[in-house]
């Protein structure tokens, strides 16, 4: 009862935070006002398709629990990862307790969402290379698309290096740094237990690799419709080429941005930039962020509460730990 109301706190004081640093998640009002909370829920039911391609990409990853475990996961880890976005790593620390608590080996689940992260930041790649190719296709001399390829020019490298640090002796040292420091409380884990023995076991299956990035390049385009749907309920309609074209641009602009919590401003200078360039008023262009900041909170909120009642749950089928004998 007291670790809930703990959690419960925890959930509480999330919030705030989140909605301080979000100035109120900006002015979501007003573009409640053109498309109605009844717009945003439709937005959240076009947002459940992505979710769902995504928990299949994490649960491609592993043959032990059946996909829909990680469609629900994906929900959690999200809505974690979108409200305390301030926090860093708190969506995919979510999700590696969430994975030990269906009976995964902690380096076991590390690994996976480490892989998964990863997989999904190379499909985000292949997904604004698209929308470049689209941006050259459509608008040629577009200022927007000159930034798009130097974000993308910079995003290789950072990935090239995120892949190869996860490989190197890095993570064997970072694993077993707590055993050094403190030798009578922790145990380090064997070379061939640990964290760094499965993300190499992972990439060794490259078609499980391919699988999952396939899985995430699907989500990315999946995502696009939720912008698309926003535009309509806004009363400024386009094709799904260009929205395609706007959504992978913003994307590559943000990954060059990863450290902003949330791409807490970022999100919006980028609508407001891109959508410049497709002739978006400024203002439709805001309010279609703001929406998707809406969504945010409206599926955010109930992510956080099943977190809370998942780790109840959890908790009240741990076996009682055993009473030392006097």
């Amino acid at each position: 009862m007291k670790a809930g109301a703990i959690r419960l706190a925890l959930i509480a004081a999330v919030l705030a935070v989140a909605w301080w640093l979000r100035d109120g998640f900006g002015d979501v009002q007003g573009a409640l006002d053109t498309a109605g909370w009844s717009g945003v829920a439709l937005m959240a039911v076009t947002h459940i398709l992505p979710l769902i391609l995504c928990g299949l990409a994490w649960g491609s990853l592993q043959d032990e629990m059946p996909s829909r475990v990680f469609m629900m996961g994906r929900w959690i880890k999200d809505g974690v990862g979108e409200l305390a976005g301030f926090l860093p790593l708190s969506g995919e620390m979510a999700a590696i307790r969430m994975m030990t608590r269906h009976g995964f080996r902690f380096a076991d689940a590390s690994a996976i969402v480490v892989v998964d992260v990863t997989s999904e930041a190379i499909a985000q790649f292949f997904f604004s290379l698209l929308g470049v190719g689209m941006w050259l296709w459509l608008y040629p001399q577009a200022e927007v698309t000159r930034w798009a390829l130097i974000a993308l020019a910079i995003s290789v490298p950072g990935l090239a290096a995120f892949v190869a640090l996860q490989r190197s002796a890095v993570v064997r040292f970072l694993e077993t740094l707590p055993s050094k420091i403190m030798p009578h409380a922790w145990d380090a884990p064997d070379a061939d237990a640990g964290v760094h023995a499965a993300i190499h076991a992972l990439y060794s299956d490259r078609r499980r690799i391919a699988r999952s990035v396939g899985w995430h390049i699907l989500a990315w385009a999946a995502g696009a419709i939720e912008a698309w749907v926003a535009l309509r309920l806004l009363g400024h309609p386009m094709g799904i080429a260009e929205v395609l074209a706007l959504e992978s641009i913003i994307y590559a602009i943000r990954s060059v941005a990863f450290v902003i919590p949330g791409a807490i401003g970022l999100q919006e200078g980028g609508y407001m930039l891109v959508g410049a360039a497709l002739g978006l008023p400024t203002e439709l262009a805001l309010a279609v962020s703001l929406l998707k900041r809406g969504r945010e909170l409206m599926m955010g909120l109930p992510a956080l509460l099943a977190w809370h009642f998942v780790e109840g749950a959890a908790k009240a089928k741990a076996p009682p730990a055993e009473t030392p004998k006097v």
